[in-house]
C-alpha cells in the first residue's frame, strides 16, 4: 500500500487532478460512497434549498473529496514553498495580533473545509512558527501513521487529542500555534452540545478550557477554495485573554463561525463525515431555554470584544 501510495504522491498536479475525476467517477457513481450520509446531511443543513439545488453541492463536494485526497497524497512529497504558493493568507495581521507578533502560543480552531493539510504547511512557511496539529487517533494504525508522518514533515509536533492539555501546558512558553479541527463530534456526556446545521452535535471541550487557564488566544481560521488547487485563509477572532467569564461562549462564537464558513462555501466541506450520530442526552433538551447567550448577543459580545 505504502509503495502505491508513494506513486500517487509523484505524480505531477495536474495528472492528481485527472486521476481525481475517476476516483469521482467511482466514489459518487458507481460505489456510491456514503451517499445517503451526504443526502442526509445536506437536507438537515439546507432545508431552504431545492433537491436539485442540494444534489448539485452533492457532486461538488465528491469532486472536491477526490481532488483533496490527491493533494494530502501530494503533500507528501511537495515542497512547503509549494504549498505556500497555492494558499494566501490575505488577514494574517488579526493572527500576528493576538499572538503579539506570533511571540505567544494561540489556538487556532478549523473546521474540515478546503485543504486544512496544506494550510498547515503553509502557515509554518509563511509564519515562521511551528503549527502543531491536534489528531483524533485514526482506526487504522497504517493510516494514522501515515498521517502523523504527513503532518510531522517540516517539524510540527501532532499532539493526540487525549494527551492535549499536558502537551500545551508542557509547552506553554513555546511560539507556536495549536490548530484544532474542531467540528470532530465530541462525547455524549461530557462534550458541550449545541444545534450546528440545525441538528443537536457535541464538541470537544479542549479548546475552551485551556484558553481559560492559560490566557491563550483563540481565532477561527476559514479556509476557501479560490481554484482547483488553490485556496486562502482568513482569520477571525473568536476570543482573547482576558476572556469572558463564561468558557461556553467560546465555542458558541466557533460554532457561528463555522457554520457561516460552511454556508458561504459548502460543496468544499467534508459531507460525507457521520458527525451527527450520536443522540443527545435529555439534558439538552431540558436546557434549551436556559443556553449561556443566544446567537444574537453570542455574536454581540464577539463585536464588542474585537
Amino acid at each position: 500500500m505504502k509503495w502505491f501510495l508513494g506513486l500517487l504522491a509523484a505524480l505531477p498536479l495536474r495528472l492528481a487532478y485527472a486521476l481525481a475525476v475517476l476516483f469521482y467517477v467511482l466514489l459518487y457513481h458507481v460505489f456510491r460512497y456514503r451517499r445517503s450520509t451526504v443526502d442526509e446531511n445536506l437536507r438537515s443543513a439546507f432545508p431552504q434549498k431545492s433537491e436539485s439545488e442540494r444534489a448539485a453541492i452533492a457532486r461538488a463536494s465528491y469532486r472536491h473529496l477526490c481532488n483533496l485526497f490527491m493533494e494530502i497524497l501530494c503533500s507528501t512529497r511537495m515542497k512547503q514553498s509549494d504549498m505556500a504558493q497555492r494558499m494566501s493568507f490575505p488577514n494574517m495581521q488579526v493572527l500576528a495580533d493576538a499572538t503579539d507578533g506570533f511571540e505567544k502560543q494561540a489556538i487556532v480552531l478549523l473546521i474540515h473545509q478546503g485543504n486544512w493539510e496544506w494550510m498547515l504547511h503553509a502557515a509554518m512557511e509563511k509564519m515562521q512558527v511551528s503549527v502543531d496539529p491536534v489528531y483524533k487517533t485514526l482506526h487504522s494504525p497504517f493510516w494514522n501513521q501515515y498521517m502523523l508522518d504527513a503532518r510531522s514533515r517540516f517539524g510540527a509536533s501532532p499532539m493526540p487529542i487525549d494527551r492535549v492539555g499536558r502537551e500545551v501546558i508542557r509547552g506553554r512558553k513555546r511560539k507556536r500555534l495549536i490548530a484544532m479541527l474542531a467540528d470532530q463530534a465530541g462525547p455524549k456526556a461530557s462534550g458541550y452540545w449545541r444545534n450546528f446545521l440545525n441538528r443537536p452535535a457535541s464538541f470537544y471541550r479542549g479548546a475552551d478550557k485551556l484558553a481559560q487557564t492559560l490566557s491563550i488566544p483563540v481565532v477561527f481560521a476559514k479556509c476557501r477554495r479560490t481554484e482547483t488547487g488553490h485556496y486562502e485563509v482568513q482569520f477571525e477572532e473568536i476570543s482573547l485573554p482576558p476572556h469572558d467569564a463564561d468558557p461556553e461562549l467560546i465555542l458558541a462564537r466557533y460554532v457561528l463561525a463555522a457554520e457561516a464558513a460552511i454556508a458561504e462555501q459548502p460543496e468544499t466541506y467534508l459531507w460525507t463525515n457521520r458527525r451527527w450520530k450520536k443522540t443527545p442526552p435529555e439534558s439538552f433538551f431540558k436546557n434549551q431555554s436556559q443556553e449561556p447567550a443566544n446567537d444574537a448577543s453570542i455574536a454581540g459580545t464577539q463585536e464588542r470584544q474585537s
